[in-house]
């Protein structure tokens, strides 16, 4: 008897494992202002003090767009740098990323209305607010030095020259392995550097989180494969233990 209930049990709890495991990838996206999500801080600091006045100790973070361009100024290299995190990716919560989940990918979406050079994208490694960081406030920039922002890049993006190698519309950006490693904590969710190429000077400008229109805001997809089973999956389990409740109270009354 104890042999057909374990039989029985494996047989009744089976499909609910072969559920699990045939569970597809869902998507979680994360746009300022889209199914109630309010978490994304953008803005870019500028190094220019002649053309047009002193940028460095203004914030830009309420601009409609970001711009990223290798010199905008005269003379020399007067970079702009872009910054851009989402916050509340990390939690129990629906719509979040889950400490159990495997994500499968990650996309940065940006949609471009000025063609431009390019840029690289590094991790942030120091906090910042986009309603008052400045180029001044993070002293000359972010630094690509390990301490302010990665030494090495995540993605690259165009290429270090004045050409408009980067066209107009959607330009999408792998940042996986930064998403997966900010929720396994190895790294803290700072967001990213998106940093001009040296010879880059034809900038390239996106629409930021203050965009008018929501759906030309920046976007990051998220695919993962969740470790909450779906509730389909949980009523056959509760089917599968209490049909095996049955079998066991059919068994004592019989002795």
């Amino acid at each position: 008897m104890k042999t057909t209930l374990a039989l029985t049990t494996a047989l009744l709890l089976a499909p609910w494992g072969q559920t699990l495991a045939a569970d597809a990838p869902v998507t979680l996206k994360f746009q300022q202002g889209v199914n109630g999500y309010t978490g994304t801080q953008d803005a870019h600091i500028r190094s220019n003090e002649t053309s047009g006045g002193d940028s460095r100790g203004v914030n830009y973070g309420s601009l409609d767009h970001l711009s990223i361009d290798g010199d905008d100024g005269s003379p020399g290299a007067k970079p702009n740098q872009g910054l851009i995190r989402f916050e509340q990716l990390f939690g129990t919560a629906a719509g979040q990323i889950r400490g159990g989940d495997t994500i499968v990918s990650a996309t940065l979406q940006l949609q471009v209305f000025d063609a431009g050079s390019g840029f690289t994208v590094h991790q942030l490694l120091r906090d910042w607010n986009q309603s008052t960081v400045s180029w001044n406030l993070v002293g000359a920039g972010i630094q690509t030095n390990g301490v302010e922002a990665g030494t090495s890049s995540l993605a690259t993006v165009g290429a270090n020259n004045s050409n408009a190698n980067i066209g107009t519309g959607l330009l999408s950006i792998d940042v996986t392995a930064s998403l997966q490693a900010m929720q396994a904590g190895t790294v803290a969710n700072h967001g990213w550097l998106l940093q001009p190429y040296a010879a880059g000077s034809n900038g390239i400008d996106f629409h930021s989180s203050e965009a008018s229109n929501a759906s030309l805001r920046p976007l990051l997809s998220v695919q993962l494969v969740s470790s909450v089973p779906e509730p389909q999956s949980w009523a056959l389990l509760g089917a599968g233990l209490m049909a095996i409740l049955g079998l066991q109270g059919r068994r004592s009354r019989r002795h």
